[in-house]
């Protein structure tokens, strides 16, 4: 089932290109300045996990980066699913089955020690991709760039903290909740 990880971090590789491409072609200045480098950092880590899930001497590690990359592809990818979700889903389905395929290896393989670590070592990774996401946007929320000078300002939905109102002037930022 290696060919499950190679495929998804070649679709997320390029997605990720693409989004960059994209984001970039806008031209726009964000004052949430962080949350483009993070997705594209976060799709490019997953697309690594996918893609070192491939090799041979991975094998020990192959449940934890292909739980890592499919569970943090799959929930970017419903986050993003009107914009560059659906190839995201895809490249997360891929990595889920490239784990299945791996589990189930495990589980049918002779020895009763390492099943449980394998499940393991597959949900822990799913767990971190799940926490470094959302953490990622809640910290991506509250970094707002001010001009140095002129008044900005705007309001937003924090992802897991309600909402909030900013405001700049001449540099000073206020944040209230």
């Amino acid at each position: 089932m290696r060919w499950a990880g190679v495929a998804a971090a070649v679709i997320a590789g390029t997605v990720d290109v693409l989004y960059l491409g994209i984001v970039g072609s806008q031209g726009a200045s964000n004052p949430q300045f962080l949350r483009v480098p993070f997705v594209a950092a976060f799709i490019a880590l997953m697309a690594i996990c996918a893609a070192l899930s491939s090799r041979a001497s991975a094998e020990r590690w192959r449940p934890l980066l292909l739980g890592t990359s499919a569970a943090g592809l799959l929930l970017l990818g419903y986050f993003a699913l009107f914009s560059i979700g659906l190839l995201l889903l895809l490249a997360g389905a891929l990595a889920l089955v490239g784990l299945i395929g791996t589990l189930r290896l495990a589980w049918f393989s002779p020895g009763e020690s390492g099943k449980a670590a394998v499940a393991a070592m597959a949900a822990g990774g799913a767990v971190a991709a799940v926490v470094v996401l959302l953490a990622g946007f809640a910290l991506a929320d509250f970094a707002i760039r001010c001009p140095a000078r002129g008044v900005e300002s705007g309001s937003g939905t924090a992802f897991l903290g309600g909402s909030y109102e900013y405001s700049c002037n001449n540099g000073n930022l206020t944040i209230s909740r």
